[in-house]
Formats: C-alpha cells, structure tokens, sequence
C-alpha cells in the first residue's frame, strides 16, 4: 500500500529525518533537486533543451530549484533562474550562492517573456512555494504564477505546483498548472483530491531519503502518532492480489457464493444483465437476477449461466449477497422494496443507482453488512448537499457517508472508506460510459458473496474496474467491454506494472 500524507505528517517526517536519522537538511535538498532533474530530462528532454526557466522561492522549495538549476548547467543545459527576492531560508541561500559562484544566469526581478539571454525557453520549473501555502496567492507570486500559465511552455512543478492546497487539492486563488509534478518523500493529498489532478499533471514521487525515518527503532527516540502517518492508502496490484478469494481445490459453486441481484426494469433491463455478467466474470458461483416479468423479453444479452426469477419471490436469506438498485426506477413500491431489502436483508448487500436514491431521506445505519457506490451526484442526495460540494470535500463527503455504511466514492481516483480510506490508481476517464457503474456493482456484489468485507469487497472491485477499463483495446469503450475484461484483470493484477512513477 503505497502511503498518501497531509503536508503536516510529511513535514514530520522530514523533520524525524534530520533531527533522530541525522540526514543533513542539505542532503535532503541535494536528493530532491538531483531526482527531479533526472525526471525532467526523462520526460522533457527535447523541451529542455531549447532551454530551462527555473522559478525559485525563498524557501525550501526554491532552494530545491537551485539545485535544480546546478544539475542542468552540469549536464549542458541552457538554463536561467528567476528568483523571487527577499530573505532565504538557509539551505535556499546555500544553493543559490552555489549557483552564483558558477555564473549561472540569475534574474531577481522576473519580466515578462521566456528569454534565457541564449534563446527561448522550452520549459518552465515551478519551484516557487511548497506544501505550506494555506492562503490565497498574492503579489509577485500570483503575478509570476498567472505569466507562468500564459506562457504556453511546459512546466514541471518542484512538490507541488504552486497555489495547489496540499490537503484538499484546492487552487488558493490561482495555481500553477503543471504538465508534470516530482514530489518528495511521500503522495500528497491534493494531488489527488478534485481538483488537483488538472494542476498536477503526471505525478512522480521521489524517494529523497525520507523513508528510512520509518525504520527508526520504537522508542529510542521520542515520537508522536502523526509522525509518520497517512492519511491514505494507494493499493498496489500485490496487495488486491493478497485480498482475492481463492477457490480451494475441493470447491464446488455453492461455495463461491450466490449473489442475488435485483436490477433493471422494463425500461433499463440492461442493467440487470450487466452486473450478472459482471457477477459471473468475477467469480461468483451462481447468480440469480430478479426482476419484472415484463421485463424478462429484453434479456437476450444475458448469459446462460444466470437464473432469472420473479421479483415478487425474492426472498433475501436463501442467498450469499444482494446487488441492488441499477435500473430498478423510482415508482414508490420500488422506493420501499430497496428501503426494506436495506434494513431488513440478512446478508451482505451493496446498493447503487436507483438503490441509493430510494434511501434518500431514509439513509440510515443498517444491522447488516452494507456497501454504497455513489458517484458525487448520489452521494450528495444522501448527504442533502450538492454534487459540487462533495467533490470540494471528496474526504469530508466520504467520512460522512461511511458513518451510515462502507463506502465507495466514484469519480477520478474513487475512495473507498477504510483505516485509513484507500484511494484508487487504475482506470480513467474511458470508464464515463452508460452501464459502467452497473458493471461496478456486479462486480462488488460478486466479492461480497466470495466472503470479502464491505470495505475490503470495494476496494478490490473499484481496482480491477479500472484495470479492465485500462486493458480494453479502445478509449473508447463500451460497458459490455468492461465485463470481457474481468478475467484478464483478475489474472494479470498480480503480474500488474507499478501504479506510480517513482524515482
């Protein structure tokens, strides 16, 4: 599980590095500077050499940019650095005076344009201000940052582009808009909460050092519970391969669970058929989908393997697990059914679509397993706010959604409620297509009746969601794609790439 930290808890750990390790502060900034220009000639070598504008700070984060600048000087890159003037830190001074003593190229006072005094630039290095920021840009920096964007050049942002809430992923103001980011130590956040990841660009963590303070020695030096802690979990392919069901050798269909779904209408009957096809891709052992009669005429797509049934005979305790809510409608006897089916149902259920807007105003604590797969519309009409203020508070929506139930939050980089809520790597903007969430439920509902725990069962099912979708030969797929792709995706996690550039 690859750790997501506040500012605060990487702050922590930056100090437990320097103060209990004894890693000099200019070792670390030596790391930092020396990684992400490795990074940037990786990615934006052919920009780099048309040559390199580096924004520099008076804090930190500038003194990593002029360490920055050192690097690309050495390696023969046309290079120039625009400081912000006023008081340094100390390591900041050190490395600019560095710099100065090789005659690089420095402008306190930066104006408009992109000239280097040798040619234009073909990339910006934002290393203006670290995860400290807390208000509102102003100044020179928010003059600088807006001329930043304007530019049109390519800009790699040193931790965190500037302006970016490090915890909530928030512009403060105006923020920079990276093409790439190199952040140290550990994930932030912001990176990943809305909207961060339009300001960030492709993310790489660089390991600076900070991570053999988590190998110090309990008790030999004082400590604090937010030292070295996460405020999230990014899982990595060993760790959904670790928590998937096994069938073991004397296993028979029964034993794989029987999954109730209770989806689709005469209207939306595809519903149905995809989360049973899902179900059946992802390893249940049989699955029965109830639904109107008058709707069992459109149910040609459905396999062969699934048993179809009356909605009027279901009778919850018979099965492992309960799928409910795509495509059922909002008809008042339908309301109560998934109203009951929540409180009353004495086996593990997920509830989506349809389910959960029945629970709309009735959105209680139920006396059995539960798992809801809003997206941030659905979540907002169980929370009576808006879409759009659950998506400012992706975190905040979450922890209020999961003191009702176990949760999954749909959207980029989906959370699933936990200790600590975990955050999900795979998938992408293709997965915006009709049908895709019902695939989703299909999916968790056939993990909650393998025996996987509400929160576990998410986690895992939202995982290899994406990754089918990354599998999938098109951008541009289609639900029924997804479903194709479960197997491949369940047998192919554990032989996954990394989720995350590191370096």
């Amino acid at each position: 599980m690859i750790p997501v930290s506040t500012a605060a808890q990487v702050r922590a750990l930056d100090e437990r590095a320097i103060r209990d390790l004894g890693i000099p502060g200019p070792v670390l900034m030596e790391n930092a500077g020396r990684l992400a220009t490795d990074v940037l000639l990786d990615l934006h070598g052919t920009a780099a050499r048309q040559g390199v504008r580096v924004l520099c700070g008076r804090g930190n984060n500038g003194g990593d940019g002029w360490v920055m600048a050192r690097h690309l000087a050495l390696r023969g890159v046309p290079v120039r650095v625009a400081a912000l003037p006023g008081p340094m830190s100390a390591d900041c001074a050190l490395n600019r005076g560095i710099c100065e003593r090789m005659g690089l190229a420095v402008d306190d006072d930066w104006q408009p344009g992109d000239d280097l005094g040798r040619g234009g630039a073909g990339l910006l290095v934002d290393a203006l201000l670290g995860t400290g920021l807390a208000s509102d840009l102003r100044g020179v920096v928010a003059a600088w940052v807006t001329r930043a964007n304007a530019s049109g050049l390519p800009i790699l942002a040193v931790d965190l582009p500037t302006g970016l809430h490090a915890d909530r992923g928030a512009p403060l103001g105006v923020a920079i808009r990276a093409t790439s980011t190199v952040t140290f130590g550990r994930l932030k956040a912001g990176l990943l909460l809305e909207p961060g990841p339009d300001y960030c660009g492709q993310v790489i963590v660089a390991d600076i050092g900070l991570d053999a303070a988590t190998f110090l020695q309990a008790g030999l030096v004082p400590s604090l519970a937010s030292d070295i802690g996460s405020c999230l979990g990014m899982p990595e392919p060993a760790d959904i391969a670790a928590w998937l069901p096994v069938r073991p050798p004397g296993a028979h269909k029964g034993s794989s669970g029987h999954l109730a779904v209770v989806a689709g209408s005469a209207e939306r009957a595809g519903a149905g058929v995809l989360a049973c096809n899902a179900a059946m891709r992802a390893g249940a052992g049989l699955v029965t989908l109830f639904l109107p009669r008058q709707a069992w005429d459109r149910l040609g797509a459905l396999r062969p393997e699934v048993m179809v049934e009356d909605l009027e005979a279901l009778d919850p305790a018979r099965f492992s697990a309960l799928a409910v809510g795509p495509g059922v409608g909002g008809e008042p006897e339908v309301v109560e059914r998934c109203r009951s089916l929540w409180r009353d149902a004495p086996v593990p259920a997920v509830f989506d679509a349809d389910g959960l807007n029945a629970l709309v105003g009735a959105f209680q604590p139920a006396p059995f397993p539960r798992l809801i797969t809003p997206h941030p519309g659905e979540a907002g009409r169980l929370l009576a706010i808006s879409a759009a203020e659950v998506q400012v508070d992706r975190l905040g929506a979450l922890s209020a959604l999961a003191a009702v139930a176990p949760t999954l939050l749909k959207g980029r980089h989906t959370l699933v409620s936990g200790s600590p809520p975990t955050v999900n790597p795979t998938g992408g903007a293709s997965l915006a297509t009709a049908g895709s969430g019902d695939v989703l439920t299909g999916l968790a509902g056939a993990l909650l009746a393998r025996g996987l725990p509400p929160s576990r069962a998410g986690c895992v099912a939202a995982f290899i969601h994406g990754y089918a979708a990354e599998l999938c030969a098109s951008e541009l797929l289609v639900a029924g794609d997804l479903v194709e792709q479960i197997p491949r995706a369940l047998q192919c996690v554990a032989r996954r790439g990394p989720v995350l550039g590191r370096v």
